[in-house]
């Protein structure tokens, strides 16, 4: 069912009955008149009130001005129908009122140039007009929204990423939609200055293998070597995609101060984008991205909380070992992996440089370390610039600090 009906709003209907199906019919109502849309009759016998077993009916239509042309922009009624094939010729009927959204959605580019690394994070300010419901950023196949600026909710602030999947030719743009459906694109000044990401050959030993994969992969069975390629895989695709879902959870304003910590006193021991070859006796095994930083200090070195937060996940994730996520506001969320021990739980509220646990070797962590990410939506993007106060306080702190309480849309 669409949300609103526009031009042309595409509807797709099923309908199923023991007997089967002997006709649907659709049409709107508003102000008195009465458009009709479809009228469709099935052929049927009385041999098929007994059968019980009539395949479900599905039919695709459009609905909107170019079908009923006295459409006007407020509410309309949608009404779907349809008949059973039994000697009734039972009828069951479905009604919903949408609203009628006939104007386009606008895009106002202001001329101020973004500037972003690759597999950065870059803010753009905006103006959407006419009838529009969302907007934001896309870059490649990821979508990024927008917040509302104080006193002006057409006024717009997007915090987008440009992942290091997406391709080097990849252009960001902005985009604005109504409830009917209509898109409009348009692309903003940028520059994107060229990182290039690290190739990194990881040789899988088999102490390591005894150590992580049966910790991880608990009720799997095979070689271990055949087992680490499923949890660096399968069970890796599945833990993103739960943490991209705490995107969900997060709050509509900003609730991080100033430049994020890390964890001090520590050294790099991987890179964001670094681009990873897994090889077990000569034989590759896998090829994936570490997206995040990989920071080491003393044996179970105490983590500090990155900023202001909520603790939106604290336990176990699969390759993430012990793992603390905290909500910033805005779908900005710290991600740590590999800790020995928690000292949070979800729902605390923690304030910068709390301790939140302790360094570990969990989940598949070669060694004692933290694991470092920061979701944008959802998106992994560079931690280490959110940790720069030059960065922040130039790309990222004057537009964030107008916007106005309230969700993504308007």
């Amino acid at each position: 069912m669409p949300k609103a009906l526009g031009y042309s709003s595409p509807v797709k209907i099923r309908a199923a009955n023991p007997q089967g199906v002997r006709g649907i019919r659709a049409w709107v109502e508003q102000n008195g008149s009465r458009y009709d849309l479809i009228d469709k009759s099935y052929p049927g016998s009385m041999m098929d009130w007994v059968r019980k077993d009539r395949t479900p009916v599905e039919i695709e239509f459009t609905v909107g001005k170019d079908r009923a042309p006295g459409l006007a922009a407020g509410k309309a009624k949608l009404i779907l129908e349809a008949e059973a094939n039994n000697l009734r010729g039972v009828k069951s009927r479905l009604v919903q009122e949408l609203p009628v959204v006939l104007g386009k959605p606008k895009i106002e580019v202001l001329k101020d140039p973004v500037f972003l690394r690759r597999g950065g994070t870059g803010v753009v300010v905006f103006r959407a007009g006419g009838d529009w419901s969302e907007a934001g950023v896309k870059v490649g196949t990821y979508v990024f929204p927008s917040y509302p600026s104080q006193g002006d909710a057409n006024r717009r602030i997007a915090l987008f990423g440009y992942p290091p999947d997406v391709p080097r030719d990849a252009t960001p743009v902005l985009y604005a939609t109504n409830l009917a459906g209509d898109e409009v694109t348009e692309p903003f000044p940028h520059h994107i200055t060229a990182v290039e990401f690290r190739e990194r050959e990881v040789k899988i030993a088999e102490p390591f293998l005894e150590r992580v994969v049966p910790a991880v992969d608990t009720s799997g069975q095979g070689a271990l070597w055949e087992r680490f390629q499923r949890v660096n895989s399968k069970i890796r695709r599945e833990n993103d995609s739960f943490l991209a879902s705490l995107k969900e959870k997060s709050s509509a304003m900003p609730i991080w101060t100033g430049a994020f910590l890390l964890l001090p006193r520590s050294a790099n021991q991987a890179q964001f984008a670094d681009f990873r070859t897994y090889k077990y006796q000569g034989k590759e095994l896998n090829r994936e991205w570490h997206l995040g930083v990989d920071l080491a200090s003393v044996k179970n070195a105490p983590v500090p909380a990155p900023n202001a937060g909520k603790v939106v996940f604290a336990g176990t994730l699969g390759i993430y070992g012990k793992c603390v996520v905290i909500d910033h506001g805005l779908r900005v969320q710290s991600v740590y992996g590999h800790m020995s021990q928690l000292d949070v739980k979800e729902g605390d509220v923690v304030s910068k440089g709390q301790k939140m646990g302790n360094t570990g070797m969990t989940g598949l962590a070669g060694g004692d370390h933290a694991h470092i990410g920061l979701l944008l939506n959802g998106v992994f993007v560079d931690p280490v610039e959110w940790s720069l106060p030059k960065w922040m306080d130039k790309s990222v702190t004057p537009a964030v600090s107008s916007i106005a309480a309230g969700a993504s849309g308007r």
